[in-house]
C-alpha cells in the first residue's frame, strides 16, 4: 500500500475512492473496503482509501475532551494495508477544508487531484461542509463531473448495524466480547514501557508499565483483564489492571496499565509494546494488605491463563 500527503504526486489508474475517518476500522468499514477493493480488480484499476487527520473535531475544537479513538493513525493505517487497499491519502485537516461543500470537495480534492473514476460510499455516509447533501445529490454530483458513484448497504451484527459509537460504549463498560465481535478483532492499545514503583516484582509480579502515547486513545473500563501481549516480536498471554491500584497508590489522578506476562522475565523497559483484550474478569479493588492483594493475583492469574489458553485454541 502506498501511502500519500502530497496529493500534487498521486496518481493511480481507474482510481475507486472512498472516505471517511473509518475509526476501528470495524465489520462495517471492512465490508465497504472489501468491495472497494472487489471493484478496483474487476475494472483493472486502484483502491483508495481518502482520510483525514488531525480529527476533524480537533480542529473545529468541538467536545474535544469528550473525543476518544478506537485506533491511532498509525494503527489504521496498518489495518488498512492488511486489507490490500493500493493507496491511503492522508489530507490534513483544516478549518479551510471544512468550509469545502461537497461539490467543492468533489471538484477541487477528487477530481482535480485524484483524478475520481468512482466513488463509494457507506449508507450513512457524509461528507462536505455541514454534511447535508443525501445520496440522491452526490449521484447528481456524479453525473454532472462524469464519474461513478455506488452506495454500501449496512452490515449487522447480531441484528444491529455497526457503528464505531457502540464500539465505544462497550469499551467503556468493559464489555469486550461485544466490542470485539463488531470490531471482527481483539481490540488493541499499543504504548511504551515506563518506570514504575516495583511493587509487582518485590510480590512475585511483576509488571510492565505501559504509558500510551497518543492523547486520545480510548481506554476500556477500569479492572483486570485477560489480555495477549505482543512484545519482541511475540505473542504472550498476560493479565492487565487498568486504573489507580488503590491498595498502594495514594495518587487519584494517576489512572496506569500495568500488565504482568505470563511466562516473561526480560528486561523491556522503554520497549513498544501492544496489548490485545480478551476479556474483563473483575472490577479493580481494594484490599486491606498485600497479602490479599497477592492472594487475589494467585486466583487472577489462575482464571486468566484458563482463559488465554482456551482463546489461543478456539
Amino acid at each position: 500500500m502506498k501511502v500519500h500527503t502530497d496529493l500534487s504526486k498521486f496518481k493511480a489508474h481507474k482510481p475507486v475512492i472512498t472516505i471517511g475517518m473509518f475509526d476501528g476500522v470495524h465489520t462495517g468499514h471492512r465490508a465497504l473496503l472489501g468491495q472497494l477493493t472487489d471493484k478496483a480488480k474487476e475494472i483493472n484499476g486502484e483502491s483508495v482509501v481518502v482520510t483525514f487527520w488531525p480529527h476533524p473535531r480537533i480542529v473545529l475544537n468541538q467536545d474535544v475532551d469528550k473525543l476518544r479513538f478506537l485506533t491511532s493513525p498509525e494503527e489504521r493505517t496498518k489495518l488498512f494495508g492488511e486489507l490490500g487497499i493500493d493507496h491511503l491519502v492522508l489530507i490534513p485537516f483544516s478549518k479551510e477544508l471544512s468550509n469545502l461543500s461537497a461539490e467543492e470537495f468533489i471538484r477541487e480534492i477528487l477530481i482535480a487531484k485524484l483524478g475520481i473514476y468512482q466513488l463509494m460510499v457507506g449508507y450513512n455516509h457524509r461528507f462536505g461542509k455541514g454534511r447535508q447533501h443525501s445520496y440522491q445529490e452526490y449521484q447528481a454530483f456524479a453525473k454532472k463531473y462524469n464519474f461513478i458513484i455506488s452506495m454500501v448497504e449496512a452490515v449487522l451484527t447480531d441484528g444491529m448495524q455497526t457503528s464505531s459509537t457502540d464500539i465505544r460504549n462497550h469499551l467503556l463498560k468493559g464489555e469486550m466480547q461485544p466490542a470485539n465481535k463488531i470490531l471482527g478483532y481483539q481490540y488493541a492499545i499499543s504504548g511504551r514501557v515506563v518506570g514504575g514503583q516495583q511493587l509487582g516484582r518485590r510480590i512475585g509480579y511483576p509488571t510492565a508499565n505501559v504509558e500510551v502515547e497518543e492523547p486520545y486513545k480510548l481506554i476500556p473500563l477500569d479492572g483486570v483483564y485477560a489480555v495477549k501481549v505482543r512484545v519482541e516480536g511475540k505473542s504472550y498471554g498476560g493479565m492487565l489492571n487498568i486504573g489507580y491500584r488503590p491498595t498502594v497508590n495514594h495518587n487519584i489522578d494517576n489512572r496506569s496499565l500495568e500488565v504482568h506476562i505470563f511466562d516473561f522475565n526480560r528486561d523491556i523497559y522503554s520497549e513498544e509494546i501492544e496489548l490485545h483484550f480478551i476479556t474483563r474478569v473483575r472490577d479493580e479493588q481494594k484490599f486491606a494488605n498485600v497479602d490479599d492483594l497477592i492472594a487475589q493475583l494467585k486466583c487472577d492469574e489462575k482464571t486468566i491463563r484458563e482463559i488465554v489458553d482456551k482463546a489461543q485454541h478456539s
